[in-house]
């Protein structure tokens, strides 16, 4: 009776301290400072993180920074020092916030704006950059929906009459095999499966752990906090020597050593491909299609100050690029239909050195990125 009455002591003190342990970081993480963050390439993370990005995008779409959406060329462009959010920030002095990732589509965009939707308004300086491959994506990979996708962002959606068809489609029509984790909000949708509550419950599991261990190590000082202050707000962008830009970014590119022998991609790449590829055989996915002019009715809609980049695809890497001519097209009259400016990259003539591979831009191609939201938001 006695050794039981320990064991009982033991186990008592031992949950007593994890309680301890445990409630600092859990109090912590109802407190959310704003932060700056230049790039945000996904929602994942610790509960804490999720809300510290989220008061990020939020405070930028209130008009405190210029937002720039897009996909992987935002994520792959963080040493590219005329990437937007870079150029803009380190340069111009003006607040400037970008959110992509590999994956992320038209359904993603108009999810995420359409979350953060009541902070959209005239005072709202927002970029889109669209990829005509992107519509011809038939629904995001379900590891990357889970990136893009927590609670915090899903949830807000399910009362929304656009976003609920559409998310509830996709969760319908992917197969379990693919399904990395899913939470429960989300399998009550998709519908419960053994195997997918127990990764989410060894996820959730993670990253509370995670966020008790980010804590400590913070409270430590054995992890440097990366955190910035919201920078000072610059509107006045004045005598910008583009030409001087753009001669600092051919410099920058002779790095890259690109040339019709490489198909102007950087010689890096071009060793691995070695020859020009196609993509998508298929027609573009008409929910890609509705989920982009949604996206732009909501923006009109709320007034928003937005401008729409269309990314240039290398037509040498890339066979018949001229198949998406009809997507650039529809994009195109969706944008005028709803008075959208818009910079059309794919349209013009191709610059040779526009971009790295088949898509990604250069140093060359951000500089005219640049010139063209500096001069929209500087009128």
């Amino acid at each position: 009776m006695k050794i039981n009455k320990a064991i009982l002591l033991h186990i008592s003190m031992a949950i007593l301290a994890t309680l301890l342990l445990t409630l600092p970081p859990f109090i912590n993480s109802l407190y959310t400072p704003l932060n700056f963050q230049p790039l945000i390439k996904s929602m994942e993370g610790t509960r804490k993180v999720q809300a510290e990005k989220i008061a990020t995008i939020s405070h930028a779409l209130k008009g405190n920074a210029i937002f720039f959406l897009g996909a992987s060329e935002v994520a792959t462009s963080e040493n590219e020092h005329f990437a937007v959010y870079n150029f803009f920030n380190t340069k111009l002095h003006h607040p400037t916030v970008a959110y992509g990732d590999s994956y992320v589509d038209n359904m993603t965009q108009l999810a995420l704006l359409t979350r953060f939707k009541q902070d959209l308004s005239p005072k709202t300086k927002l970029v889109l950059l669209i990829a005509p491959d992107s519509f011809y994506f038939e629904g995001i990979p379900p590891t990357i929906f889970a990136d893009h996708f927590p609670d915090a962002i899903f949830k807000p959606l399910m009362s929304d009459k656009t976003m609920l068809p559409i998310l509830s489609n996709y969760l319908t029509h992917i197969d379990p095999q693919d399904v990395d984790h899913l939470t429960f909000s989300q399998m009550h949708i998709f519908g419960w499966h053994f195997h997918i509550i127990w990764r989410e419950i060894k996820y959730q599991f993670s990253s509370f752990c995670e966020l008790i261990r980010d804590y400590y190590l913070s409270l430590a000082h054995i992890r440097h906090s990366e955190s910035q202050p919201w920078p000072v707000l610059n509107n006045s962008w004045q005598n910008i020597d583009w030409n001087a830009q753009l001669q600092q970014a051919q410099q920058l590119n002779r790095a890259r050593h690109e040339s019709a022998a490489t198909l102007w991609m950087d010689k890096e790449v071009f060793d691995d491909v070695k020859t020009a590829d196609e993509w998508y055989p298929t027609p573009p996915s008409q929910q890609e299609m509705q989920a982009f002019t949604a996206m732009i009715k909501l923006l009109h809609e709320r007034q928003v100050n937005v401008v729409v980049i269309i990314d240039p695809l290398n037509p040498w890497a890339l066979k018949h690029t001229e198949k998406f001519k009809t997507t650039d097209r529809y994009i195109q009259a969706t944008l005028k239909k709803y008075n959208t400016p818009y910079f059309d990259m794919y349209n013009h003539s191709y610059q040779e050195g526009w971009n790295w591979d088949r898509l990604h831009p250069t140093e060359l191609a951000w500089v005219a990125m640049d010139r063209f939201i500096a001069e929209a938001f500087n009128k």
